[in-house]
């Protein structure tokens, strides 16, 4: 079996040889979901917040309605990435912890919004009451394996797993596929979530979100085209999903450099979502149209958004990024890559903290960090690449070259920007 390496370096080799890439993108396949009067699912889960809000008044110790309502919240946070209706869930499963003997699900749908909000040690704390009551135990050892990987704990995630006998269920699947991912076996990671596509064929939501991530795995693999027809198949499932008009808008802006079509995109999911990361993309795009003052303005948005305490630490990766890079503050890049640590201490997170000690001007820290916690223990490109300019920065052009030609591998993933930085340093 090939890993993501040696994988993604045959897939560029064979792009190579193309005499000319063509654009993959096609308006007039996605023309119908552009154009939507309404958003037929929010109507719904707002319909059913309004009948369950009333059902409430009428008894309002009700655990049932209160349940039904907490859930309906989460489910509308899905559709508009309003925070608040995240805050609204957490407020009524806690209000039934502290009034009733919560059963363990209560606890995993807390642990699931800690998750949602980056809080990772709460989640585990909420997912080890769900162990203690026992209800539903599989459920919350999958949970487990969930809240490990985010806070790096890989082996512990490794040892979870371990214990399931039956291999091939749908939530063993989909988190042994992540676990491949993150050891760079992608091509793995691909055929285990196909298998598990396999598993849901009937299950509309669970289809709709395997067949969203699987688009999003064919596309760190370098297969575009199949990418790009796996969003277009989650669309015709669900028209208001919008992660796959992003997804779309990616590829249109990444491989296909249609600016001004990724733009139109995202702008209209931009009307449906009051989301941080639409502003980061378009200034991204702003960026490579020159248009300097509309990224500078963009980017001003973001962090206006993403600093919102509401939010807490959901953007940090992001903010951290842009203190170092764009906002010439990498005083503040690293503090809160060091809030990020203490909240998640994975590769990703240190490879922040060196980002920022490197921006600050100390590329021997960068480099100590980086040996210490990033190097080996981490495929992600975006880690790879920082690894390179720090390694060269050092003086250890040999293993800069080989972190920045593996991170150019993923020039789909990365974009443009940071592609043609990489390609600068191996020149």
């Amino acid at each position: 079996m090939l890993t993501r390496p040696i994988l993604l370096l045959l897939l560029s080799l064979l792009i190579g040889c193309s005499p000319q890439e063509t654009s993959i993108v096609n308006p007039a396949d996605y023309e119908v979901y552009l154009s939507r009067a309404s958003d037929e699912a929010l109507n719904t889960v707002n319909t059913e917040i309004e009948f369950w809000s009333k059902k409430l008044d009428e008894v309002p110790e009700s655990e049932t309605y209160l349940l039904k309502l907490a859930g309906l919240y989460t489910a509308r946070f899905n559709q508009t990435a309003e925070i608040e209706d995240v805050l609204a869930s957490d407020s009524i499963y806690k209000s039934i912890v502290l009034r009733q003997s919560p059963s363990a699900s209560v606890y995993r749908a807390l642990a699931g919004n800690a998750i949602t909000q980056h809080q990772f040690r709460e989640a585990r704390e909420f997912a080890q009451k769900a162990l203690q009551l026992g209800e539903g135990k599989a459920a919350t050892l999958f949970l487990m394996v969930d809240i490990n990987l985010e806070l790096g704990d890989y082996a512990g995630a490794r040892l979870i797993m371990k214990d399931f006998t039956n291999k091939n269920t749908f939530p063993y699947l989909i988190r042994d596929a992540k676990i491949k991912d993150h050891d760079g076996k992608l091509d793995s990671a691909i055929i285990r979530m196909e298998h598990a596509l396999e598993k849901v064929q009937e299950n509309h939501s669970l289809l709709v979100w395997t067949l969203s991530n699987l688009a999003d795995m064919y596309g760190h693999a370098g297969r575009i085209n199949e990418a790009y027809k796996t969003y277009l198949r989650v669309l015709e499932l669900n028209p208001d999903y919008d992660y796959a008009l992003k997804g779309i808008a990616w590829i249109a802006f990444s491989h296909d450099k249609n600016y001004t079509e990724a733009k139109r995109i995202i702008n209209y999911i931009g009307t449906k979502k009051n989301n941080p990361d639409t502003h980061l993309l378009l200034a991204e795009i702003a960026a490579e149209e020159n248009n300097l003052e509309e990224r500078k303005t963009q980017l001003q948005l973001f962090k206006q958004l993403a600093t919102h305490p509401s939010y807490g630490g959901m953007y940090n990766k992001y903010l951290a990024l842009l203190e170092a890079e764009d906002f010439a503050n990498p005083e503040m890049a690293i503090a809160i890559a060091e809030k990020e640590i203490n909240n998640r201490p994975t590769p990703q997170s240190f490879d922040l903290l060196a980002w920022g000690y490197y921006n600050l001007g100390d590329a021997k820290k960068a480099l100590d960090i980086i040996d210490q916690k990033v190097k080996d223990k981490t495929f992600e490109p975006e880690a790879l690449y920082h690894a390179g300019i720090i390694y060269s920065e050092n003086g250890f052009t040999r293993e800069a070259q080989k972190m920045l030609k593996e991170a150019s591998l993923s020039s789909f993933e990365l974009g443009p920007a940071i592609s043609r930085k990489i390609d600068g340093q191996l020149e």
